[in-house]
């Protein structure tokens, strides 16, 4: 046999074993807009199938799904600068109820100040892996949902982001 048949018989199965990771950033922004203290909710729908790139098309190659951490920061304040923010942010599967009763908890923060560049990080999770990985292997359509209180009338805008990373197989 010969050196080169030998390398390509020994390369083949390390070749069909190998994995590639695609990063995750998705980006929505949410407004959040109260009339007056109290009560807020407010959601938006994301497409990864027009807006993750690479993620939805290596989605027929994906193993796993790893939600780094999700980040909400005040970039636009119209009104309320210097209110506190109690946030939940969920994501909510395509066709689920809007009663959240089906939704994934993202995480929760209270206090955040009305502030341009205020900002709360929250941590993945294996539920929000799981949900991720559901979804791009799906329609790739849910909605991101932020419900919470504020101490004052508000009228801002949240930008929602999502950093992780995606494990594509390459090969066999």
């Amino acid at each position: 046999m010969s050196a080169l048949r030998l390398s390509a018989v020994v390369a083949l199965p390390l070749l069909a074993a190998c994995a590639v990771t695609v990063p995750i950033d998705v980006v929505r922004e949410v407004a959040v807009d109260a009339s007056a203290a109290g009560a807020f909710a407010a959601a938006e729908a994301v497409d990864l199938s027009t807006s993750s790139g690479s993620l939805w098309d290596r989605r027929g190659q994906l193993d796993a799904v790893s939600v780094d951490e999700v980040t909400a920061t005040v970039v636009a304040i119209s009104s309320g600068s210097g209110a506190a923010l109690n946030l939940l942010l969920a994501f909510r599967p395509e066709g689920a109820p809007s009663d959240g009763s089906q939704d994934v908890a993202v995480g929760s923060l209270a206090g955040l100040v009305v502030t341009p560049g205020a900002a709360a990080v929250l941590p993945g999770s294996s539920k929000l892996d799981a949900f991720l990985l559901s979804v791009v292997k799906g329609s790739g359509r849910f909605t991101a949902v932020a419900s919470g209180s504020v101490s004052a009338a508000v009228n801002a805008v949240l930008r929602v982001e999502v950093k992780g990373s995606a494990t594509a197989k390459v090969g066999g």
